[in-house]
């Protein structure tokens, strides 16, 4: 079995920083590109690697299409990075993929919006369109003087002698609390969130998990990261720049490939939704009906309990459960419904007559995710909307853009068919139509849907970002 080569892949790949629960995304753009190339080569040197954690600080730097041509890399050269990631999240094609449509389009957004939009009808002030959007530098630190500390040293370098200009920089927060048991945060509907990752083979994580667990999470290097065999057993093409004297070099190997959507959430929307929807379907009073209902929307309790493991209450010992298939117990969907938020994103054993194989399948879809939330908690127990945005900013690393996470927005999420069901999509992340969305609850005798749901994400940013190993920052840096 190959190892990845830890110490020329960014850190960000095998650790989400926990540790850390300051963070600064800084968008950048580049101004003057040999300076730039200079700061580039310069930061290499200051990136953290997945060789080991960090206690106290971390960097970690991804780059656009655009940016790549912006430091110099020539058309022949980005034609080696695949049509996703050259074409960019907002290409037509790609909004009907995604399903950024309506309230969610580029146009509505706040960040890396069409570069033809003016400001007239979008909802934010951001000067940050697709085509100035060039660089994301990703910032972590261990308390507040940390990072402040840090963005100030890391804006200076990228704004010596011009070479970038800062045009916003965002502030998320951690998934904010802990739970009675386990170590993830929860996110603004009030649920757990992290606990289901994806452990990349030969990264030395995949060494601690027992025969069972590896066969459920762990997937191939070349899935997650560049320059390895895939899922299929396929060695993908690399991206590669043109050297000296005609020379090709390897610019992509160890790098990988970041998704950012900044996601709003309506959580006082979705706490009105489900204490209307359970009064509806149950007319008896049943003081559990509101919270059973939003566990059977996301397929887990606000605990992190699985439904398909405690399928009629919360169970906080098993909040941090992630040792769970659908095929033997759940086939039908009775305890966690076949469209419920989990089970579309991460199908695991049921989407194949055999469940080893469905496990395989699945695993070549898989993503990991990195999000933190933005905005304030809403009052415990208010459906009224105080009027802040809040939201998750969404990250996540894949090695095949179209095949990870495009195929799980399109195929697996908003996919109306999904598991044999028709005219649904996820309940809680998908794009309904304008008459609102349906769901089903399996059960018997016969099976309830949930009408009229209404979106409750709302899609406000997002860029396809390419975050090169070590290596490959300093060959972008030696560009001539």
């Amino acid at each position: 079995m190959t190892s990845v080569e830890r110490d020329d892949v960014q850190g960000l790949v095998l650790s989400g920083y926990a540790t850390m629960p300051q963070a600064r995304y800084v968008f950048l753009e580049v101004a003057d590109p040999p300076t730039a190339r200079g700061w580039l080569g310069r930061l290499a040197e200051r990136v953290t690697t997945a060789r080991a954690p960090q206690p106290v600080r971390c960097v970690n730097v991804a780059l656009t299409s655009r940016g790549l041509a912006a430091l110099g890399v020539r058309s022949a050269d980005l034609d080696t990075f695949p049509p996703a990631f050259r074409d960019g999240m907002i290409s037509p094609y790609r909004q009907g993929v995604l399903g950024d449509v309506e309230l969610s389009a580029p146009e509505q957004w706040a960040w890396g919006y069409p570069s033809d939009i003016g400001e007239a009808g979008r909802r934010y002030r951001w000067d940050v369109p697709e085509h100035r959007l060039h660089v994301l530098l990703l910032l972590y630190g261990r308390d507040v003087r940390v990072i402040g500390r840090l963005l100030r040293e890391e804006r200076a370098e990228a704004e010596r002698q011009g070479a970038l200009r800062v045009l916003h920089i965002f502030e998320p927060r951690p998934l904010p609390g802990r739970q009675k048991v386990g170590n993830f945060g929860v996110e603004h509907f009030g649920f757990a969130d992290g606990m289901s990752q994806p452990v990349i083979r030969g990264s030395g994580q995949d060494a601690k998990l027992g025969d069972a667990e590896a066969r459920r999470h762990v997937v191939a290097a070349g899935d997650m990261v560049l320059g390895y065999a895939d899922g299929y057993g396929n060695l993908p093409a690399v991206p590669k720049l043109t050297g000296p004297r005609g020379t090709s070099v390897e610019v992509g190997r160890n790098g990988t490939y970041l998704v950012a959507r900044q996601l709003e959430q309506d959580v006082s929307g979705f706490r009105r939704f489900v204490q209307q929807a359970a009064d509806t379907l149950d007319g008896d009073g049943d003081p559990d009906a509101e919270e059973r209902l939003a566990a059977k929307l996301v397929g887990r309790w606000r605990s992190g309990a699985p439904l398909v493991r405690s399928p009629h209450r919360d169970d906080v010992d098993l909040g941090t459960d992630n040792a769970f298939g659908y095929a033997e117990v759940d086939a039908y969907g009775q305890r966690c419904p076949l469209g419920a938020h989990i089970r579309r994103a991460n199908p695991r054993d049921t989407l194949a007559s055999r469940a080893e194989r469905a496990l395989e399948i699945a695993n070549r879809h898989r993503i990991v995710r990195r999000s933190r939330v933005y905005g304030p908690d809403l009052a415990e127990g208010t459906t009224e909307d105080d009027g802040k945005k809040r939201g998750l900013f969404f990250l996540c690393l894949n090695a095949n853009i179209e095949r990870q996470f495009e195929f799980i927005q399109q195929t697996w999420l908003n996919n109306a068919n999904f598991a044999g069901l028709y005219d649904e999509q996820d309940p809680v992340m998908g794009t309904p139509p304008p008459e609102g969305g349906l769901f089903t609850l399996q059960g018997a005798p016969f099976a309830v849907r949930v009408r009229q749901l209404p979106s409750f994400v709302t899609v406000r940013g997002g860029a396809y970002f390419f975050l090169p190993g070590i290596r490959g920052l300093r060959a972008l840096a030696e560009l001539a």
